[in-house]
């Protein structure tokens, strides 16, 4: 069950459309068409990202998921974005991603690539039609049949469903021809079906594991603005002890080293304020980066309070999670759809020898001929029928021993990676889990530390307003509360991070 603590009620109202589109399926689902259609072409893809980049701003409070996530304290209203600024929440982002990502476009062109084999697999016993036409001149020595040697002219033509009709042999090339080995029409459909099933389920799981890196990339970018603006919070304050500072030395009232240790101060704090603006650009890029957007456009969040968002209750039985997540993740169903396929493959090639190999074709034309000095005859009706089977054991049977035995070691191999894909996500669902309990742990540890640094702060500067006096208190619980803010920040955001990571572990979608 979702839950959102302390929300206000814009974002709970969010997180309750979030899980109203929760889902945890059986079986694997084709990756939803998020923008148009999933194989959307260049310059109408470009043409909907601009479109959906100008209505960001008008979705901030509409999107699907919880998208106004920055600063613990109450931010300064934002500042009007310049003209390279583009304002994003993250449900606008996940859309973003799923209109022009190139890993998830190539994850569903390998989808088609197996619906294209399917479509070949079951018309293996569909015939092919050839129309043609053919035409033989002879002259000179020709062997007839009761073995004389004669020297004949003559030449013939043939029009119609075949071609090669050149005497009294049937045609090579027969009008309407069907030949495909029994084996293979019976059993290829049934593995291809089966490869498109583990390809939609390989394409959900590429889409989520992009998803989720656009979701940690737009919460790597909150972080970096809230640690801008909780630092440019902290050089108003710091502005104002130095002002304080200064003002007592030059009356007299205090020690010029305490002015000079709080200007000191401030130039440190000024130069984190400059490696903040810089992280802020760095995670605008990375966020671009994945939205096949252009790295010199500068993102930014809408602003707002932010608050811990549960999406999945981290003091959840762990055994339950991991059950529930091993019968949802994509990554299962599609080595479980390749273990099926492997298996299918080893019943083709037991059953191969038995199941011969089938030929049946029938022309029809117009053939005609005569002596080269008594001109052409007319055409007149030809028809042709030939049917055959081929039982084939190949090179006295051990040829087809080694395809069994091949075909085994891909069951053995299929069978590794479902052990593979189902121990990954047990360990990833694991970690997630634990990710999500210690940072609730120092989110709480957090708050605390910042209730004492909000309140020593408040009376050291009620202190040194009232009267001259040692200001080196009075730094030291600045730099307390300053690092107690930044503390709860990057345990929140740590915290959502694993949310998410916890919540696509379980098989999830984001973005629906």
């Amino acid at each position: 069950m979702v839950r959102a603590s302390r929300l206000h009620p814009v974002l709970a109202a969010a997180l309750v459309a979030l899980a109203a589109g929760c889902h945890t399926p059986a079986e694997p689902r084709d990756p939803p068409a998020v923008v148009g259609h999933p194989r959307i072409g260049r310059a109408e893809s470009v043409s909907v990202r601009a479109s959906v980049r100008a209505s960001a701003a008008r979705q901030v409070h509409s999107a699907a998921l919880p998208g106004t996530l920055v600063a613990q304290a109450a931010h300064s209203e934002p500042a009007a974005p310049s003209p390279s600024e583009e304002t994003v929440d993250l449900g606008v982002a996940l859309r973003l991603a799923g209109v022009d990502n190139p890993t998830i476009n190539l994850a569903r062109e390998v989808v088609q690539e197996a619906l294209a084999d399917q479509l070949a697999a079951r018309a293996l016993l569909l015939p092919s039609v050839n129309v043609g036409a053919n035409y033989r001149l002879h002259r000179g020595a020709l062997l007839a049949a009761p073995g004389f040697v004669r020297t004949v002219d003559f030449q013939s033509a043939y029009l119609g469903a075949g071609a090669g009709v050149i005497g009294g042999g049937t045609a090579p090339v027969p009008g309407v021809r069907l030949f495909a080995p029994l084996g293979d029409a019976a059993y290829e459909p049934l593995a291809a079906r089966q490869r498109v099933t583990a390809r939609r389920a390989e394409s959900h799981a590429v889409q989520n594991a992009v998803l989720l890196a656009v979701a940690a990339a737009y919460l790597e970018l909150v972080g970096a603005e809230s640690r801008l603006d909780i630092l440019r919070r902290g050089e108003a304050d710091l502005i104002e002890i130095v002002r304080l500072t200064a003002a007592y030395a030059k009356a007299g009232q205090g020690r010029q080293a305490d002015a000079h240790r709080a200007a000191a101060n401030l130039d440190l704090l000024q130069r984190d304020l400059r490696r903040a603006e810089e992280e802020v650009a760095v995670a605008s890029a990375r966020l671009c980066q994945l939205l096949s957007l252009d790295p010199s456009v500068r993102l930014r969040t809408p602003g707002g309070g932010v608050e811990p968002i549960r999406l999945v209750a981290e003091d959840a039985d762990l055994e339950g999670l991991i059950a529930g997540a091993l019968a949802a993740r994509p990554e299962v169903a599609a080595r479980a759809a390749a273990v099926a396929e492997a298996q299918t493959r080893g019943r083709q090639e037991r059953v191969r020898p038995w199941l011969p190999t089938v030929s049946v074709g029938y022309s029809y034309g117009g053939f005609g001929g005569n002596r080269t000095d008594a001109g052409f005859g007319e055409l007149r009706g030809r028809s042709e029928f030939d049917a055959t089977a081929v039982w084939t054991v190949q090179n006295l049977g051990f040829g087809n021993r080694a395809r069994v035995r091949t075909a085994d070691a891909g069951v053995g191999m299929a069978v590794a990676g479902y052990d593979i894909a189902t121990n990954q996500v047990r360990r990833e669902v694991a970690e997630a889990v634990a990710g999500a309990r210690a940072t609730a742990t120092q989110i709480k540890t957090a708050e605390l530390a910042l209730a004492a640094s909000e309140e020593g702060f408040k009376l050291e500067s009620d202190r040194i307003k009232q009267a001259p006096g040692r200001p080196l208190e009075l730094l030291d619980s600045f730099r307390q509360l300053l690092e107690s803010r930044q503390e709860l920040l990057r345990a929140t955001v740590a915290f959502d991070v694993a949310q998410f990571r916890l919540f696509v572990a379980l098989g999830n979608t984001l973005g629906k």
